[in-house]
């Protein structure tokens, strides 16, 4: 069964030659994440039709990777995988047939969007390992979309793959989990310090509540390092 479109199936394994080699017969293209982080940072480059889930590698993962993995990839078709005990093939452990029927028709909630919004709200950040947010930065929103922000911080994120961000004017008080796309230091002339997040685990309220704040006719695109939003968001 070929897939109408090209964003293709996303697997998370250790044995990526074996995986490269076997997910041949799917007719899709794929692409192979060797750990949870860098699942979650290519799930976050584009949208998938499918993905595919090696158990044992999933039940490796430390608990809070696992916790993460499973609240970003609950919208998904899913293939949960195992490799056989001979260690030279590859299990289905689901109805093949059924998931790529399900890939085909899938579309997902959420596309990346080219456009960020100016807005000005008031926000708590911190770091990926205090989901609790016990030691949380100050920090406020200059642009946004349904699919992430720009973040105005002092703060140092340079070390930081993702971070948890607190919206204050959100209703739902939930932080977001978000990949950090890229940092910048305070002190680059023209630039604004902060970082620029990639939202992962995103409830649909809070989806609601951002398309509210984005006004037709009010958006800037987007670019890789943000400049253009930084500028748009700080006339």
């Amino acid at each position: 069964m070929s897939a109408k479109k090209t964003d293709g199936l996303l697997v998370l394994a250790d044995r990526t030659d074996l995986y490269a080699r076997e997910m041949n017969r799917l007719e899709m293209p794929v692409t192979i994440a060797g750990s949870v982080p860098e699942f979650l940072e290519r799930l976050s480059g584009s949208p998938r039709q499918g993905l595919v889930l090696d158990i044992q590698k999933v039940m490796r993962s430390p608990r809070a990777e696992r916790d993460r993995l499973f609240r970003v990839s609950e919208s998904y078709p899913i293939l949960r995988t195992k490799v056989d005990r001979s260690g030279r093939n590859i299990l289905f452990l689901d109805d093949v047939d059924c998931f790529l029927h399900n890939c085909g028709t899938f579309c997902p909630e959420r596309k990346r969007c080219t456009l960020r919004y100016p807005v000005k709200l008031n926000a708590f950040v911190t770091r990926e390992d205090d989901p609790a947010m016990l030691d949380a930065t100050r920090a406020n929103i200059l642009n946004i979309s349904q699919s992430g922000c720009f973040v105005l911080t002092l703060e140092d994120f340079s070390t930081s793959r993702f971070v948890h961000v607190r919206i204050m004017e959100l209703t739902d008080p939930t932080p977001i989990f978000g990949l950090v796309r890229w940092w910048r230091p305070w002190g680059e002339p023209g630039m604004l310090p902060g970082i620029g997040v990639v939202f992962m685990d995103v409830k649909p309220g809070h989806l609601t509540e951002i398309d509210d704040m984005c006004l037709e006719g009010a958006g800037v695109e987007e670019c890789d390092e943000d400049d253009e939003d930084d500028k748009a968001a700080s006339c």
